[in-house]
């Protein structure tokens, strides 16, 4: 038998001596002893380089499917370099319920470099100072969310232990990607009704570093930062209802998620009421300094901010925005933008977006979009204000735009001769899904939206993931349509009541 040479040797030997992924198995809901939670990750070897997961087959209790395992002190912070806690198994439902303690963290000196958490609720956890769910200060670390619902998560402000306070749900200082994902009813809240900080961001979610970040096919809804003091000098909240991104040359991409309902909100302790729009940024708020920030394909509705009713980018210097079919609707802001502002702001792309329906409070500013930034494309959006306000107010150079379709005062330009004032939008439809991941509001058929956009600048697919541009008015030529919806030709063969029964 011919020996084999000494190099494969080396190979083979090297291969078999990998070491192995481990499991380990979740078999109680109790909060610590053998076979629970705690433990597992009390049991992740921090050296080995193999994948760790930890899975969960919790007998279930008659006429419940759900497993909810209810903490009763801070679980360990995890370690391990790559760590997976995956709740895809035997048992239907697993719920971590914090129970008024913070959930997972990652620290400094962990030696953890991939973390995925995969079909979990976590609920009920909470914190002093950032990530009442999940907290991840190494910035080394990968974290990936998939199918993981963030419910009732919270982050406190003390002034006496620590002013700050950072993501209700989640913080992180590294990479994240999140995937299918839910976070409802998370907050950023004061330990005490006069509190004198308002240094609160991200009622959810709120990452920094010079990592990327993806989130994609989510829903915030219901997220909050509610702070109770006299600052500045009756009330101010943090930024951020539902996320706040603090991101150093870094590239963050949000896409095909639905914000409803979020708002940064506080209350004065010598009133009894709460006041809304008190902090930048009702849905999101963005800070840093260069990168990019592209917004693709998402839905805003009933977000309640200060600056930025929905969206508010906060001076984040050097930076480029890319805003692309997305659709708000009946958001607001108490001072400028009530779709979206950018103050102090980047390079600023607009292609096929649809504003409809956002207010801003304040008598003189913009209710659907407010810029002072570089504005170099505007092209394709529907601007449909519903009062005296302008649709919107662009207060430095904008290079390029056209195509737009406005209800009342146009955008001021130097150049664009092709966007055009109509009036009332009536031919804009309510909100609802017809295609893709988030809500839309399509437009009937011969309205002005339909093949009238400019090619040259027409987003490569609309909101629902249709190509751009189609022949939506069936004259044999395929042109780019204004706003996040591309007027389809099912659109057109339905358009007279031809539907199947």
């Amino acid at each position: 038998m011919t020996a084999l040479p000494q190099r494969l040797l080396f190979v083979l030997a090297a291969v078999f001596t990998l070491p192995a992924p481990a499991q380990t198995w979740v078999t109680s809901a109790a909060s610590s002893g053998t076979g629970t939670l705690r433990a597992a990750i009390q049991g992740l070897n921090p050296s080995t380089s193999a994948l760790q997961e930890i899975r969960f087959a919790i007998p279930p209790v008659p006429g419940n499917p759900v497993a909810e395992i209810v903490l009763d002190a801070p679980l360990p912070a995890i370690s391990g370099v790559n760590v997976l806690i995956n709740g895809n198994g035997p048992t239907d439902r697993v719920v971590v319920n914090g129970n008024g303690r913070q959930i997972f963290t990652v620290e400094e000196t962990a030696t953890t470099t991939a973390l995925e958490i995969r079909d979990l609720t976590l609920r009920g956890g909470a914190v002093v100072s950032n990530g009442g769910c999940l907290r991840i200060r190494r910035a080394a670390t990968t974290a990936t969310l998939r199918r993981v619902a963030f419910d009732q998560c919270k982050a406190y402000v003390s002034v006496i232990n620590n002013p700050a306070a950072r993501g209700g749900a989640v913080y992180t200082k590294g990479a994240l990607t999140i995937e299918d994902s839910s976070f409802t009813d998370n907050r950023i809240v004061s330990t005490s009704a006069d509190e004198a900080s308002s240094d609160a961001a991200g009622g959810a979610l709120f990452a920094e570093g010079d990592r990327p970040l993806t989130i994609a096919r989510s829903l915030f809804t219901g997220n909050q930062i509610y702070l109770g003091n006299q600052l500045p000098s009756f009330c101010r909240s943090g930024n951020g209802g539902a996320i706040a991104l603090a991101l150093t040359n870094a590239l963050a991409v949000i896409s095909d998620t639905s914000f409803v309902d979020n708002k940064a909100s506080c209350r004065n302790p010598t009133v009894s009421y709460d006041l809304d729009g008190t902090g930048d940024g009702g849905a999101i708020a963005i800070y840093g300094q260069g990168g990019e920030t592209r917004l693709l394909a998402n839905y805003f509705h009933g977000n309640y901010g200060s600056r930025g009713g929905a969206v508010g980018f906060m001076q984040p210097l050097g930076m480029r925005a890319t805003l692309t079919n997305n659709t708000f609707h009946e958001n607001t802001s108490t001072q400028a933008g009530g779709g979206a502002a950018l103050i102090n702001c980047c390079s600023l792309a607009m292609i096929n977006n649809t504003f409809s329906g956002n207010v801003a409070r304040s008598p003189g500013l913009a209710n659907q979009f407010q810029a002072w930034s570089d504005v170099v494309a505007l092209y394709n959006n529907i601007f449909d204000g519903a009062n005296t306000n302008a649709d919107c107010i662009i207060g430095t150079a904008m290079t390029n735009s056209g195509y737009n379709l406005y209800a009342n005062n146009a955008c001021w330009s130097t150049s664009d001769g092709s966007s055009q004032i109509i009036g009332a939008m009536t031919w804009l439809q309510a909100p609802r899904i017809t295609g893709g991941y988030v809500p839309t509001m399509p437009f009937a058929n011969g309205s002005p939206p339909v093949d009238r956009g400019d090619d040259a600048h027409c987003a490569a697919y609309d909101a629902r993931g249709l190509p751009r541009p189609l022949d939506g008015n069936l004259d044999g030529l395929s042109r780019c349509d204004i706003g996040a919806v591309e007027h389809s030709y099912v659109d057109v063969i339905f358009r007279s009541g031809f539907q199947a029964g």
